[in-house]
C-alpha cells in the first residue's frame, strides 16, 4: 500500500494562491467531496474548484513538488469509489469548468470542459441540428469528464457505442503539470494518446478539455415496452432482437423487484402484478429503417415469450417510460442501508445463463439480488441489497460478489461494462487480467505518474475494499 504526505498549512495556502478559481479547507466543504455513490468516505486535505486549465496545471505542479495526491471529480456519481480521495490530498472538482466552448458544425465536433453535464451538451448540440449519442442513464447529472474517465457506456451503446468512440481529442495535465493536447485539439496527425487516458479513471492525467464527435439527429425514434413471465424469457428476447439486426438503440432489461421499486418511487403507489421481466426497447434511424425494424421487433415479441407490449404513441408516453428506467438507482437506494451495484458484462447470448446463475447465487447466500441494465450490449447492473451494519450479511455479500464476477468471466465477460475498477473491484482485477497484462498496466502508470500522485490506490491497488472493512481476513471466494 502506498503512502502519501498530508498537506501542511503553508502548502494549502500555496495552492489557494495559485488558482483563479476558489478552494476550501473547511470541514463542511471537505465532507461534501469525501464520497461518491458507493458511500465510501475519506476526507481530502483541500478542495479546489478550478476555473481553467492553467488553474489545474498550477495545482498539479504543487502536488508534484510536495507528493500530494490529486483526485479529479465530476458529479461524484461513480459506483467504484473512483473519485473518493482515499489517500487524502487535493480534490479537483470541475463544477466551474462547465462550458461548451464551441461547436464546429463543419467537422461535427463539440469542444467542452470536463464539468459539462451530458444532457446539457446534447441540448446545446441540438441547436445546431446535431446530437451527442452516448447516454449514461445518469445523463441529467453525469459530466463529460467523468464519462471520459470511466469510459462510460449506457442505454444507447448497443447502436452508437461508448464514450471513447466519440472522443476526437483531449487536453490533459500530466503528473508533473505539463499540458498535452491531442487529436482535434492539437490539429495534428499521427499517434493519438487519448485512448490511453479514456477509461484510466484519472490515474494517468487530469482531463481539462474534451473534443467529442457529434452526429445527425435521427429521423425517427420509436419506443416499446414489453413484459415477460420470467426474467430469463426477457433475456432470450434480447438475444433474438439483437440477432435480427434491426436498428435498436436501446435494449434495457428490468427484473420484477427492480420494476416494482421504481414504479412505486415514480407513481407513489405499489403496482399490482408487475411482470417478472420487462424490456425497454428503442429504435432510431431513418424513418424507413426504423418502421421496418419495428415490424420485425413486434413479430419477435409476439412469436416469443412476451405476454404483452405497447409502443409509445407520443413524446409524453415515451418520457413516462424513460422516467421509470432513469429512476431505478434512486429508488433502490431506499431499500436498505447498502446497495452494492456491480456492472458486469457478458456476451448477449449468455445473458439467460447469467441470469440463471445470478438467481442461484442469490439463493445460496440468502441475499436479494436485483438486476437491470443495458442488455443490448450485455451490460447488467447486479445490485445486492444489504444492511451495512449486519456483519453476517456483509460477509455473505462479499462472497456473492466474487461468485458473480467469476460467473461473468467464465462466460467470456468482464468485471465492468462502464463503472470502472476504482477501489471496490481492484482486488478482483487479477481474475480477469493475467500477469503480463497487469504488468503492462503498471508500466504505463509508472511512466506517466512515477510518484503515484494521480488518483492513487485505484485500479492497481492493494488497499482493502472499504466495503469489507472489519470482516474476517479470509478469501472472499468459496461456497456456503
Amino acid at each position: 500500500m502506498s503512502s502519501h504526505a498530508r498537506a501542511s498549512a503553508p502548502v494549502l495556502k500555496r495552492i489557494a494562491r495559485a488558482v483563479r478559481g476558489s478552494s476550501s479547507t473547511l470541514r463542511e466543504d471537505l465532507v461534501c467531496y469525501a464520497y461518491d455513490a458507493t458511500d465510501i468516505h475519506s476526507l481530502p486535505d483541500i478542495v479546489v474548484w478550478p476555473d481553467s486549465t492553467e488553474d489545474v496545471a498550477a495545482v498539479v505542479r504543487i502536488a508534484h513538488d510536495t507528493g500530494l495526491p490529486v483526485v479529479a471529480r465530476g458529479a461524484g456519481t461513480g459506483y467504484t469509489g473512483g473519485s473518493v480521495p482515499v489517500s487524502g490530498g487535493i480534490v479537483l472538482s470541475f463544477e466551474c469548468m462547465n462550458r461548451v466552448l464551441r461547436i464546429d458544425t463543419d467537422a461535427a465536433v463539440a469542444v467542452v470542459e470536463p464539468g459539462v453535464v451530458n444532457e446539457d451538451l446534447r441540448a446545446r448540440a441540438r441547436e445546431d441540428g446535431l446530437t451527442y449519442p452516448p447516454d449514461p442513464a445518469s445523463l441529467k447529472m453525469s459530466t463529460l469528464g467523468g464519462n471520459v474517465a470511466e469510459g462510460a457506456a449506457g442505454p444507447r451503446t448497443v447502436l452508437y457505442g461508448r464514450t471513447g468512440d466519440y472522443v476526437a481529442g483531449l487536453e490533459f495535465v500530466l503528473a508533473d503539470g505539463r499540458v498535452v493536447r491531442t487529436g482535434y485539439l492539437a490539429d495534428t496527425t499521427g499517434w493519438d494518446p487519448a485512448p490511453l487516458v479514456v477509461g484510466s479513471e484519472g490515474t494517468l492525467a487530469v482531463v481539462t478539455q474534451v473534443a467529442v464527435r457529434l452526429t445527425d439527429i435521427p429521423e425517427l425514434t420509436l419506443t416499446c415496452w414489453a413484459e415477460f413471465p420470467s426474467l430469463v424469457g426477457a433475456a432470450r428476447a434480447v438475444a433474438d432482437i439483437t440477432a435480427a439486426g434491426v436498428p435498436v438503440s436501446v435494449l434495457e432489461i428490468i427484473d420484477r423487484d427492480t420494476l416494482t421499486c421504481s414504479l412505486e418511487y415514480v407513481r407513489g403507489e405499489k403496482p399490482e402484478n408487475p411482470p417478472e421481466g420487462a424490456l425497454l426497447i428503442e429504435l432510431e434511424g431513418t424513418e424507413e429503417d426504423v418502421r421496418r425494424g419495428a415490424i420485425e421487433v413486434r413479430q419477435l415479441l409476439e412469436d416469443g415469450e412476451a405476454t404483452g407490449h405497447r409502443w409509445a404513441e407520443d413524446e409524453a408516453e415515451r418520457d413516462e417510460l424513460w422516467e421509470v428506467r432513469r429512476s431505478i438507482s434512486a429508488s433502490l437506494a431506499r431499500l436498505s442501508t447498502g446497495k452494492i451495484n456491480e456492472d458486469i458484462t457478458v456476451p448477449r447470448s449468455r445473458i439467460p445463463d447469467y441470469v440463471d446463475r445470478m438467481r442461484e447465487i442469490a439463493e445460496a447466500f440468502d441475499l436479494p439480488i436485483l438486476t437491470f441494465g443495458h442488455a443490448g450490449d450485455g451490460n447488467l447492473h447486479v445490485n445486492i441489497i444489504v444492511d451495512r451494519a449486519d456483519r453476517d450479511q456483509m460477509t455473505r455479500a462479499r462472497r456473492a460478489v466474487t461468485q458473480l464476477f467469476d460467473a461473468a468471466i467464465s462466460m467470456g465477460g468482464t468485471l465492468s461494462g462502464e463503472h470502472g475498477i476504482g477501489i471496490t473491484k481492484a482486488e478482483h482485477l487479477s481474475r480477469e487480467l493475467d500477469a503480463p497484462a497487469l504488468e503492462t498496466t503498471r508500466v504505463v502508470k509508472r511512466a506517466l505518474d512515477p510518484d503515484g500522485i494521480m488518483n492513487p490506490e485505484k485500479i492497481l491497488s492493494d488497499r482493502p475494499n472499504p466495503w469489507w472493512k472489519g470482516l474476517d481476513d479470509e478469501s472472499p471466494g468459496g461456497e456456503e
